[in-house]
């Protein structure tokens, strides 16, 4: 296949679950895009049947066309091939999360191996803390018309730039909607490094404080270029910072706070520069002579 509909392609650059992803060429306004191409898998007995996968497929393009929000990836038209599959067209980003911060490897060989670029790494805190404040911003989207994400992992999170670029929170596939639940399996499907312990449980009845774990999962891999439980939080970190994350993380979804909301204002509360250091108190002492060393007045006769 070399084109999706008008759109020429370059290059696939993700296969998953029921959808892959292509970077493609836009003809008439001469720009590149990123396509979504619902492509089940024949033959393959997975959770979901294809009218379920569909069904969330549809689901996920239309929300992601309802939001108008900086910090979120937008999806400019919905279309089918001439064999029915339909695929949604997005704006094309640079980069995603990943680029920045490398991959996570549970085998300490494997990661050895990796390509530097590849190797996990921190980003400097005002970096962080200004990614956090965008995720954080999307996630709040999210969560105030009741949904939740439940996917939110670096790979999800593209950036508009390599450099310094903004956040596009994308991948709304598995998304909890506040009325109805689409299909989904038996058993939780996301990766475990970033999802949060109840939803393994019952993925179907999280609320909102399952997002706020992950985004305090990535705060850490931020933070400390590992993931939570393999390494500390740097000792320049500010203790609001670290106090918010280890709310975030708690394992009683009720002692974390409520919603991304809270999260956003936790981090904007942060200082972003330290505090000067005290001048040294400098005392002046005239330096004036003792009445003895004084010169001898002259008395004229």
């Amino acid at each position: 296949m070399e084109r999706i509909g008008k759109y020429v392609i370059h290059q696939a650059v993700v296969t998953s679950g029921f959808a892959r992803i292509f970077l493609c060429h836009d003809p008439d306004l001469q720009v590149p895009v990123a396509i979504k191409l619902f492509d089940p898998k024949p033959g393959e007995d997975g959770p979901l049947s294809p009218a379920q996968q569909m069904t969330r497929f549809l689901a996920e393009a239309r929300l992601l066309a309802s939001f108008d929000h900086p910090y979120i990836i937008g999806v400019k038209v919905m279309e089918a091939l001439s064999d029915g599959r339909p695929y949604f067209v997005m704006p094309f980003m640079a980069a995603h999360l990943p680029f920045e911060i490398g991959k996570d490897f549970a085998d300490p060989q494997a990661e050895a191996a990796a390509e530097d670029r590849d190797k996990p790494k921190r980003v400097p805190f005002l970096r962080a803390l200004m990614l956090l404040k965008q995720l954080s911003s999307a996630v709040l989207a999210l969560h105030r018309r009741n949904l939740v994400h439940r996917f939110l992992k670096p790979s999800n999170i593209l950036l508009t730039a390599t450099q310094n670029g903004a956040v596009k929170l994308c991948d709304l596939s598995v998304v909890k909607l506040p009325d109805r639940n689409l299909p989904m399996p038996d058993h939780w499907m996301g990766g475990a490094d970033y999802t949060a312990p109840e939803q393994f449980e019952t993925a179907t009845t999280v609320g909102t404080r399952a997002d706020v774990y992950s985004l305090g999962v990535i705060a850490h891999r931020l933070l400390t270029g590992r993931l939570l439980g393999q390494a500390e939080l740097p000792g320049d970190i500010p203790p609001m910072m670290a106090e918010l994350i280890a709310a975030c993380v708690n394992l009683d979804p009720d002692k974390r706070p409520a919603h991304a909301g809270e999260v956003l204002r936790g981090l904007e509360s942060i200082p972003t520069q330290r505090p000067p250091a005290p001048r040294p108190v400098v005392q002046v002492v005239q330096n004036r002579r003792p009445p003895s060393a004084r010169p001898a007045s002259t008395v004229e006769s």
